[in-house]
């Protein structure tokens, strides 16, 4: 069987991995320098992760120390602590006298410790009542300490998602006390990224919050055109496939050069071809692969939009056919929306949800091909549990 060269749905490696070379060189430049952290902004299925999990290996490979660490993965303050603990002891577990210094530095804590399952080691702690700005301090200040302690070298942490920080703890103030802590590390670098680029923003460009202002910014823009054709024909090309460059540019454009749905389309396309039995994709190919994608996620697609109210979704619909920068009348009366207060309510909700980009004034839908799936719904189609039928 003939392996498809493009992957998506999952962090990509080797071969197949969409090389942003001029980025990932200035984001290890950044890192490797040590003078500033670095926040990097980049809309949804932009290759955030990879490319970062790419930077990491190459430090990896030079004797560099890294953690990897996804916000999501904790549901609370206590989970971050014990899991984010977890990391930084597996990075450095075989250490002489690690153990007694985790003692040391978290007494009070009481850690435990146990192996197996899904880390090498996990971290548990005793926290008592709640945990408390300092327990949280001593947790996040432990790779910097034990950076001190071993004497090999600095360590780069990179937080995925970080916008998500602030929703671990209601009753304390996550940003300060992670900024407080971060600002005085000298031997741990950092990369904050994440997918919610509004809150992003927020965090490190508002001067009334603590991150403000507090890492250098490296924003993640769609490649070059020009590399994107040559990755598409090179990946076809790998398999033995031929692509004129009109059908190369037509995959690009219909992906709106967005690396995640050029590997997707790419990948459908590419079974097109192996099912015909052709050795060149055509035009045809190509259509047939928009077809499969939006079959394949048309089940995400419909739960996404169902989570919506029909005002939100309404104004979904309006953006999906005619992006906008400004919610005029004649635009409110053209799509059947309501009064401009009802607008600005459901913008404000579909914004924070991460469904819809402003990229320079205009607001638009951040995914071409929910946007396209949007648009071929019959919209009235709402069953009574507010889910698309």
């Amino acid at each position: 069987m003939l392996r498809n060269p493009f992957k998506y749905g999952k962090e990509v490696s080797g071969e197949a991995f969409y090389d942003r070379r001029e980025v990932s060189e200035t984001l290890y430049r950044r890192l490797a320098d040590g003078s500033s952290n670095v926040v990097m902004y980049a809309p949804r299925r932009y290759g955030k992760t990879s490319l970062v999990k790419k930077v990491l290996a190459r430090f990896a490979a030079e004797g560099v120390r890294t953690i990897y660490f996804d916000m999501n993965r904790a549901e609370s303050i206590e989970r971050f602590c014990e899991e984010y603990a977890s990391a930084v002891y597996s990075l450095c577990g075989k250490t002489t006298g690690l153990l007694d210094a985790f003692g040391r530095y978290l007494s009070h804590l009481h850690p435990t410790l146990g192996f197996g399952g899904d880390q090498p080691v996990s971290v548990r702690f005793d926290y008592g009542e709640k945990m408390t700005a300092t327990s949280v301090s001593e947790v996040l200040d432990l790779v910097e300490r034990i950076a001190v302690e071993t004497k090999t070298g600095p360590i780069v942490v990179a937080f995925d998602e970080f916008q998500e920080v602030a929703r671990l703890s209601p009753s304390l103030p996550l940003e300060g006390i992670f900024r407080s802590c971060i600002q005085a590390h000298q031997n741990v670098n950092y990369v904050f990224f994440g997918s919610k680029t509004h809150l992003l923003r927020r965090m490190f460009g508002d001067h009334a919050r603590p991150f403000y202002r507090s890492a250098s910014v490296l924003k993640l823009d769609k490649p070059p055109e020009a590399e994107s054709l040559a990755f598409v024909r090179d990946r076809f090309a790998a398999r033995g496939v031929g692509i004129d460059e009109a059908v190369a540019g037509e995959l690009v454009r219909k992906a709106e050069n967005i690396p995640y749905y050029i590997q997707q389309l790419g990948y459908f396309a590419f079974d097109a071809v192996v099912a015909d039995e052709k050795d060149r994709l055509e035009k045809r190919h190509l259509d047939q692969a928009v077809d499969a994608l939006l079959a394949n996620d048309a089940d995400y697609f419909s739960e996404r939009l169902g989570a919506f109210s029909p005002s939100q979704r309404s104004l979904i619909a309006a953006l999906a056919a005619e992006p906008v920068a400004e919610f005029v009348e004649s635009y409110r009366r053209r799509h059947g929306l309501g009064v401009s207060a009802t607008v600005h309510a459901a913008l404000r909700v579909i914004v924070e949800a991460g469904v819809v980009e402003r990229e320079g004034e205009t607001y638009s839908l951040g995914d071409p091909f929910f946007a396209r799936y949007v648009r071929m719904r019959p919209f009235e189609a709402v069953g009574t549990d507010g889910h698309l039928l």
